[in-house]
């Protein structure tokens, strides 16, 4: 009996052991493959621009182009289940991280950040929806200059925007 006994708690002590040299996680023994764990944000159309997974994004609304320096602009649209405010913050934690600096913040019931990254503006406009909470992110080239006034001067040939009749 006390033979039986020592062995069965060596045998005890020898599994205990074996147990402490794993990782601490418990695998599925019937999957065949390793489990994939969900990134903590999805990346846009622009690597730089971290996206909370908890947002989808719309294709049909989104559009990507190239400026003439060969920056990519465009227009993304996303919807998800987060409160404005969280994905407001989420957002500019993103934004910070990524080299991208707050330019501008206006904050109510319809939000607009503004990051400028060097030759870089990207404008988020954040609104809430009746079930979704709704983001639009437009990326363009940062324009160098007084551009202001040339643009509503209506100088040049083609003229401007004074020149026509609404």
């Amino acid at each position: 009996m006390i033979l039986f006994l020592r062995i069965f708690l060596s045998a005890l002590l020898l599994a205990s052991l074996a147990g402490c040299a794993s990782d601490g996680s418990l695998r599925n023994p019937f999957s065949s493959s390793e489990e994939t764990v969900e990134p903590p944000h999805y990346v846009s159309e622009f690597a730089d621009v971290a996206i909370p997974s908890e947002m989808s994004e719309d294709r049909d609304k989104t559009y990507i182009t190239f400026a003439s320096s060969g920056l990519k602009c465009g227009v993304q649209h996303f919807r998800g289940r987060l409160e404005v405010v969280s994905l407001m913050n989420a957002m500019r934690r993103n934004m910070a991280a990524n080299g991208w600096t707050l330019r501008a913040l206006l904050r109510s019931s319809d939000s607009i950040l503004v990051f400028e990254k060097a030759e870089s503006i990207c404008t988020l406009y954040i609104y809430d929806g009746s079930i979704y909470t709704n983001m639009v992110l437009f990326i363009s080239a940062r324009l160098e200059g007084d551009v202001g006034g040339a643009l509503l001067s209506g100088a040049g040939a083609s003229g401007g925007l004074t020149d026509r009749v609404l």
